[in-house]
């Protein structure tokens, strides 16, 4: 079995009460750094993100994916789950997913549930040519 597919596997025999508890107390920084950023790297893209944008222009997205064989672009800006306002993208985030629409590429907003649901594996594998 490879990498991915136990990591799949792993995530599979989770019930849907433990995943939908784990998604709502993983931070976004955690959905980054220990899933999304590894999974990108073994799939073969170039992985992006500000690693401190107290410097930096509001509202550029979390993550920027690029894979240099498929020309796959993911853009996502990542949010805990929950339904309060620091749960929403903001103003200036918005902006830029809606700009980076305008300009054909799809960016959009994804959680820790996306993680726990299989949509950011789908997403990740079929971006980088590989069946999900």
């Amino acid at each position: 079995m490879n990498l991915l597919d136990a990591m799949n596997d792993r995530l599979d025999r989770l019930d849907e009460t433990t995943k939908t508890r784990l998604a709502k107390t993983m931070t976004e920084a955690s959905l980054r750094d220990h899933h999304i950023v590894p999974l990108a790297k073994i799939l073969g893209y170039l992985v992006y993100w500000t690693w401190n944008s107290k410097h930096s222009p509001k509202g550029f997205p979390d993550v920027f994916l690029l894979h240099p064989v498929t020309g796959t672009v993911i853009i996502w800006e990542l949010k805990m789950v929950g339904g309060g306002k620091k749960h929403q993208p903001t103003e200036a985030q918005q902006a830029w997913l809606d700009a980076f629409g305008v300009a054909g590429l799809d960016a959009t907003v994804r959680t820790p549930a996306d993680w726990f649901s299989g949509l950011i594996r789908e997403e990740l594998l079929r971006g980088a040519g590989r069946a999900a």
